[in-house]
């Protein structure tokens, strides 16, 4: 592997991790909190959105590799455990879908722009999500740890 390509893995996986971060300092509360007067767009249902639209990306690039996955629905009980899980085999799931595209020089089945327009496109969600997540969070006076406000940038630690 060429130091580019293990960049755009080590990437991918940087972001993943961040995640994992914001979930790791959720508490069972926190995914219920909404800014929406509707009561939609919970914390938890913004995670379990952004955990369907990797399902739904890796479905069009090969469903043998979420053959035992599900989306999780609005009205699927959100927690932390079933949260982190999902985020974390999908990652990988991820990584082989960007690795297939390496070694296809840049081309992904399902996704016409190529590997990395595809990596910037899962980053761009979630991060928008992340964001979304913490402005929750802040409205709803839920305390943030340093460690989340400013860990998610530390990126050369993550």
């Amino acid at each position: 592997m060429t130091p580019i390509e293990k960049q755009i893995l080590d990437t991918w996986f940087i972001n993943h991790r961040t995640n994992l971060m914001l979930i790791k300092h959720l508490t069972v509360d926190a995914l219920l909190l909404t800014t929406s007067p509707r009561g939609g767009g919970t914390v938890g249902h913004q995670l379990a959105h952004m955990y369907n639209v990797r399902y739904w990306k890796l479905e069009r690039f090969n469903k043998a590799l979420i053959a035992d996955l599900t989306t999780i629905r609005a009205t699927d009980l959100k927690t932390l455990s079933l949260l982190r899980d999902c985020h974390t085999l999908t990652a990988s799931l991820v990584a082989e879908m960007l690795q297939s595209g390496i070694e296809n020089n840049g081309r992904v089945k399902g996704f016409k722009r190529g590997v990395v327009p595809l990596l910037g496109y899962f980053i761009h969600h979630e991060a928008h999500h992340r964001g979304n997540i913490l402005l929750t969070l802040k409205r709803c006076e839920f305390k943030l740890p340093n460690e989340l406000k400013y860990g998610i940038w530390e990126w050369n630690k993550l």
